[in-house]
């Protein structure tokens, strides 16, 4: 054995026992100076991958938007904005900006209502199904009396009122209290129409004598010393006019604000609406401090018990949706810009400007997109139509086309096929292309790219054509007998180009072509499967065409084989016994590099089996992960990472997945998370691999804990031991072979 130095580096002493390779050497080494090992390699390894962007895998990301209109509430220290969609707040004294999503424990990503209780200091949050929630500093509380009541089938709150710890609810089955203390619903006033139907409450208050209900029926006012929930005691002012939408008290004083925007006051004695003169296009009627307030375009108005106003604050240019006012300052929700102090300082956090509906993987990282297509016709889109791209962690705003339905990347440009024709963007330059012979920008559905670099274009019409855009720039037109309508485009490994098309009837068919070979054939009804009913599609390195349609999921095998007069025989995966995803709609249809299967599905949520579809590796839904329903409105894979990228109706995500592309020769792991902290439960990941790659693990004394074949990029391991447990702390070495059969120590990593 080589003697080690006395005074050398703990790393030189470390490094020169690794060369010597004696296993009764690590072992006594190891038993003397465990800990400084294991403490040296921590940090050295720490530094060496803090600027790395990995994320574990299984772990689950949300991409809100949050410049979106909304609503603000809050208290001298927090204000909060909350859209449709998303909830953040901001830290009046730091700055600071955080985020509230279903990651936090939130119910949905979906808000009907919502305030600020001072008094208790939560949140308080409504959803459309009458779920509420409270929202403290350490804790979330879920009431669920309306929703679960079946008596109750009308469940949709519209406003809170915050009266100390009361909370006063106005919704479309009539009104209730919630004690945010006790955080419990104390009591109910449902059935309050003329004839005792349901009467939709849209705004409410109080005073220490009365309830105010402001209604599509009028002005409901209830003695609370009478029997409330006989309809019959409630006094009604009727309103002619529009529907009363709010509803506020200022010096014993009671003012309404109609749907068209004009403000009244109410006569108590005569019971009757007297209208405000000079108040037209009124709104977000707030109680701030002592006094009421109002907005009329972009200013905001103090109002008397006696009906006149005062001008408060006017915005010079630009508008607002809300305003919040405390001892702090005057805050404004600006859409495009979040929350936005008196002096024009913007608050919101790093997150897609406008509301994802499709996100596509890129080189230039992802690229959120607010608007889709399905092939059904069906839209998703946002309120503003920005463009965004995830890229190292952050989310800027670029510029590209609007109504995106498709993109492609050939070289290093990106083409976007939009309802305005086709656009590439080349070094940040965004410019459109003109299609041959057509005089007017066509809407582009589709776009592809071949394995020969070519860029297939699918217009959204029926004259039965293609065109083909080569590596270097020449376009030309291909005609495809047959052809309507192409929603999707996929190419095997003999070139044939698979597309996935709507007719005009409104069915969904296949076809295969290739020019080359002067392959044209329609898949159908003769090869056993109805294509009427295909949703997607998808191809695996088996050249296997994976079909997602409305009663489950069928695959053509040998695809890249086909010629005109072969048989095509298409198989369905059993799975425990049964057609795969028998009776399920499976509208998104993805292969991973592991050569798994991704289905995304109309109803129940998000499937993932193994190659052949006969084992289930993971299953997603409402009730099991963060998704927000169990509809998948879209869905995207990114090889280089492993994440899939899911879009639904209210919220965008993505899921780190145990697969990734692999490469083509060993490179350099990359292990996380490293080091291995003991609170860690989740799965260990190892990228830079080839396919059909041997991995194996072992401790710093040579001992084997995990050995196997790696699928695609990236291998994944849960740390327990071939002998089961967790493994012990220590030193492990990853030894990786390729297909040769050639062997090297690849990484190493510490389990803390």
């Amino acid at each position: 054995m080589r003697p080690v130095a006395e005074n050398a580096s703990l790393k030189t002493i470390i490094s020169e026992l690794m060369e010597q390779r004696d296993p009764k050497v690590y072992r006594l080494f190891l038993s003397k100076n465990r800990f400084w090992i294991i403490a040296l390699f921590a940090i050295l390894i720490y530094q060496r991958g803090f600027a790395q962007s990995n994320i574990p895998v299984g772990t689950w990301q949300v991409y809100n938007s949050y410049l979106d209109s909304g609503k603000l509430t809050g208290t001298e220290t927090s204000v909060f904005s909350i859209s449709q969609n998303a909830v953040f707040y901001l830290n009046v004294a730091s700055k600071e900006v955080n985020t509230l999503t279903v990651l936090d424990g939130l119910y949905d990503q979906n808000f009907t209502a919502a305030s600020f209780v001072p008094n208790t200091k939560k949140l308080i949050l409504a959803y459309p199904d009458g779920t509420v929630q409270l929202v403290g500093e350490r804790s979330i509380s879920t009431l669920t009396a309306l929703r679960d009541n079946v008596q109750i089938p009308l469940k949709k709150i519209n406003a809170f009122e915050v009266k100390g710890d009361l909370v006063l609810v106005a919704g479309a089955f009539g009104m209730s209290l919630i004690n945010s203390k006790n955080e419990n619903f104390e009591a109910s006033f449902t059935n309050l129409g003329r004839n005792g139907e349901a009467l939709e409450i849209l705004d409410l208050t109080e005073d220490s004598s009365r309830f105010y209900l402001a209604t599509e029926d009028g002005l409901l006012i209830g003695n609370k010393s009478s029997n409330l929930n006989d309809f019959r005691n409630w006094a009604r002012v009727r309103y002619d006019g529009f529907l009363l939408k709010e509803i506020g008290i200022t010096e014993g004083q009671v003012f309404l604000i109609d749907e068209n925007g004009f403000l009244f006051l109410l006569d108590k004695e005569s019971l009757v609406l007297e209208p405000i003169l000079g108040v037209s296009n009124a709104k977000n009627m707030r109680f701030f401090g002592e006094r009421l307030f109002f907005q009329m375009e972009n200013a905001v108005y103090t109002i008397n018990g006696n009906g006149s106003w005062n001008l408060y604050y006017s915005k010079q240019e630009g508008d607002f949706s809300d305003y919040f006012i405390s001892n702090s300052g005057f805050f404004l929700q600006v859409q495009g810009e979040g929350i936005v102090t008196e002096n024009g300082t913007s608050f919101s956090p790093n997150a897609p400007s406008s509301k994802l509906k499709n996100i596509v993987p890129s080189t230039e990282g992802f690229i959120g997109i607010p608007y889709f297509q399905n092939i059904r016709g069906n839209i998703l889109t946002s309120e503003r139509q920005i463009t965004s791209t995830l890229f190292q962690g952050r989310w800027e705003e670029v510029d590209a086309p609007e109504e995106i339905l498709s993109v492609a990347q050939l070289n290093q440009d990106i083409y976007f096929g939009t309802n305005s024709g086709l656009w590439k963007k080349s070094r940040g330059k965004l410019e459109p292309i003109r299609l041959n012979g057509q005089q007017n920008q066509m809407s582009v559905q589709v776009l592809h790219t071949d394995q020969t670099g070519n860029l297939w274009i699918g217009l959204r019409d029926d004259a039965q054509r293609l065109f083909k855009l080569n590596s270097s720039g020449a376009l030309e037109q291909v005609n495809v007998p047959g052809l309507a309508f192409p929603h999707k485009i996929l190419s095997d490994r003999s070139a044939n180009l698979w597309i996935l098309q709507k007719t005009q009837t409104g069915n969904t068919r296949l076809q295969v072509f290739n020019a080359n070979t002067e392959l044209n054939r329609f898949i159908g009804n003769t090869e056993g499967f109805l294509t009427s009913t295909i949703l997607d599609m998808d191809l695996d390195s088996n050249q296997q065409l994976w079909l997602g349609h409305e009663n489950g999921v069928i695959y053509l095998p040998n695809v890249s084989g086909i010629n005109a007069g072969s048989t095509i025989n298409a198989i369905t995966p059993i799975f425990q016994g049964r057609p795969l995803l028998s009776g399920i709609s499976v509208t998104q249809v993805k292969v991973a590099p592991d050569q798994t299967k991704w289905f995304g599905t109309e109803r129940e949520g998000l499937w993932r089996f193994s190659e052949f579809g006969d084992v289930l590796l993971e299953q997603f839904g409402r009730n099991n992960s963060p998704l927000v329903s169990n509809r998948i409105e879209n869905l995207n894979l990114d090889p280089l990472s492993g994440e899939v990228l899911i879009v639904q109706g209210n919220a965008a995500f993505s899921y780190r997945g145990t697969s990734m592309e692999s490469f083509e020769s060993l490179e350099s792991l990359k292990i996380f998370p490293n080091p291995v902290r003991p609170e860690f439960n989740g799965e260990l990941s190892i990228e830079g691999l080839t396919d059909f790659a041997n991995l194996k693990i072992t401790s710093a004394a040579g001992r084997v804990v995990h050995s196997a074949q790696v699928r695609g990029g990236k291998a994944t391991w849960n740390l327990s031991s071939l002998v089961g447990g967790r493994v012990q702390p220590g030193v492990y070495l990853v030894y990786v072979s390729d297909e040769s059969g050639r062997e090297r120590v690849a990484g190493k990593f510490v389990v803390l």
